[in-house]
Parts: C-alpha cells; sequence; structure tokens
C-alpha cells in the first residue's frame, strides 16, 4: 500500500502510460510536464448542478500534438482541446495563462476556466501554442 502511495506521489503532473502512448502516436511536438499552477473556475456548471466558483492547485502536463493541446493534472484537470478553443497568455516571465469557456470542450458544462502555470518555458509554450493556432487557421 505505502509503495502505490508513494508512485502515486511521485506521477503528480505527469502522465499516465496509456495518454502518453495515444499523444505519442499523435506526434508530440512539446511536451512540459509537473508544471505547478491554479485553475480558476467562475461560474462554472456541471449538468444542472449550482454553479460554483472558486480556484484550486495543480500540478499537471501540458502536451501539443498536431490535433490537440492536453492538459492533465490533479485535482481532475482533464482539457483535450482542439485548435482556437484555449487562449493562451504569458503576461510575466515564468507564467502561462490559459483561458477557455467550458460549454466549449464539454457541451453539458458552462461557465470560463483559467489555468495559470509557472514554468520557464512559459513563453515558448505561448509562443508554441500561438503558431499551433496558426497553423490550424491555414
Amino acid at each position: 500500500m505505502i509503495d502505490w502511495i508513494k508512485r502515486r506521489w511521485a506521477s503528480r503532473g505527469t502522465l499516465a502510460d496509456s495518454e502518453r502512448a495515444q499523444l505519442e502516436q499523435e506526434g508530440i511536438e512539446l511536451l512540459e510536464e509537473r508544471i505547478s499552477g491554479r485553475v480558476t473556475y467562475r461560474g462554472y456548471e456541471v449538468g444542472g448542478q449550482r454553479p460554483t466558483t472558486g480556484d484550486q492547485p495543480t500540478i499537471a502536463a501540458l502536451a501539443i500534438t498536431p490535433q490537440r493541446l492536453a492538459i492533465h493534472g490533479t485535482g481532475n484537470v482533464h482539457v483535450n482541446a482542439g485548435h482556437g478553443i484555449v487562449r493562451s497568455e504569458a503576461p510575466e516571465p515564468e507564467l502561462l495563462v490559459l483561458r477557455y469557456e467550458a460549454s466549449d470542450l464539454y457541451g453539458s458544462r458552462s461557465g470560463s476556466v483559467e489555468i495559470e502555470l509557472r514554468t520557464p518555458r512559459a513563453a515558448d509554450i505561448h509562443a508554441r501554442l500561438q503558431a499551433w493556432t496558426q497553423t490550424s487557421a491555414s
């Protein structure tokens, strides 16, 4: 039991083997793991539940393939978005901010989500996301 807990703790902010294999099959263009951050929900509603607003810490992995942006992290953070759904900015060094409307990813959800990720590669990831979005628009 203790070994299982240690493995779970050590793997926080990384991709599960099955998800990594799927992304590798799609062709990973960028991968960053163990990124600390914060997820903020505003007016977030799931399937008829009362809207919630709040934030939670996360440790996440972010990957870009030609088909999608994938973010998986602690606190039940799972984003698989196609081109143009998630907007990014790097407002300060080492801070990447990603925003999307929940209904754009999940038809049964509403509200907005903001993910702040702290990484030395924030500007690089932001530039890559901008290029990725531009490529899809052409």
